[in-house]
């Protein structure tokens, strides 16, 4: 479903403007397609037009909810952050062929390897007090572990055939299945880590996919970002994001229960993300096995 059905396209125009310009953006569980529209202004106004085509997904998949999506948004509103913003949106839908949102475009690319470690961990760890201290839209879902949203408990979660210590796993799963520690409940990003965010050179441009945006602990966004660190870097940058966050907050809401669950839930989510990183299965494992002793 790469082009855009006639019927949505036309929605779009009489919504915002005559669209001069269409470019497909990377294939994702959505299809979003970068927009030129023509305003009074030269360049012109760019969005995002994000549609919902995951059919199978759609209505059984509570993380892939339209809706959900469109009240993180409006809970970011007053936020001063560089995220996307909603221009219009038809999620019912009554004009489009699938639900869709229209929002702001956000320049940028995908974040390099870091020449400075402290100036890359401080920027991603920047926007979460803001993040964190957004008022609470009613209808925002509760955070749950995805395996717990797809029928699961950690119980029936198995060793992956990599791990070179399956113990590890299973420690580890014996640990995610018991009483979390208590935590207040803020507005969180859910799938906050490197990959949803975008730099112009160094600096930090904007923090998009806000698909998962809920109600839950703020140790699962220190989590998610400290797993994909793992995942992609060194455990080096891991711990220094934590310090990092740690300098920006009067309040600790770290907990290493946080950091094992997420890693528990991305495993129970499916295979690790291709490709696969030099190392990246050894970092996991061992972010893991390092989570459980400081854990206890």
């Amino acid at each position: 479903m790469s082009e855009i059905p006639p019927q949505t396209l036309a929605w779009v125009e009489r919504e915002v403007g005559w669209v001069r310009d269409i470019q497909p953006m990377p294939e994702a569980s959505h299809t979003n397609h970068r927009l030129v529209i023509a305003t009074s202004g030269e360049a012109g106004l760019e969005v995002v037009m994000r549609r919902y085509t995951d059919a199978e997904r759609l209505g059984t998949d509570p993380w892939y909810t339209p809706t959900h999506e469109e009240l993180a948004l409006r809970t970011l509103e007053p936020v001063d952050l560089p995220v996307p913003r909603l221009v219009c949106v038809d999620l019912d839908p009554t004009e489009c062929d699938v639900p869709t949102l229209v929002l702001t475009y956000l320049p940028g690319s995908s974040p390099r390897r870091p020449d400075t470690l402290d100036a890359f961990v401080r920027q991603l760890a920047e926007p979460l007090p803001a993040i964190h201290g957004a008022i609470l839209a009613d209808g925002l879902p509760a955070y749950e572990p995805y395996f717990v949203s797809d029928g699961l408990v950690a119980g029936d979660l198995r060793p992956p055939d990599w791990a070179v210590d399956p113990s590890v796993w299973e420690r580890a799963f014996e640990a995610a299945a018991a009483d979390p520690p208590a935590s207040q409940a803020r507005f969180i990003h859910r799938d906050y880590h490197q990959g949803n965010t975008l730099w112009d050179g160094h600096e930090l441009s904007g923090i998009i996919d806000w698909t998962t945006g809920c109600i839950g602990p703020v140790g699962i966004d220190l989590a998610q970002m400290r797993v994909n660190l793992a995942w992609e870097l060194d455990l080096e940058t891991v711990d220094a994001f934590l310090d990092a966050w740690r300098s920006l907050t009067p309040r600790d809401d770290y907990h290493p229960y946080w950091d094992l669950l997420d890693a528990v839930d991305w495993l129970g989510d499916g295979e690790p993300n291709e490709p696969v990183p030099d190392g990246g299965l050894e970092r996991y494992e061992t972010f893991v096995g390092r989570t459980l002793a400081e854990l206890g």
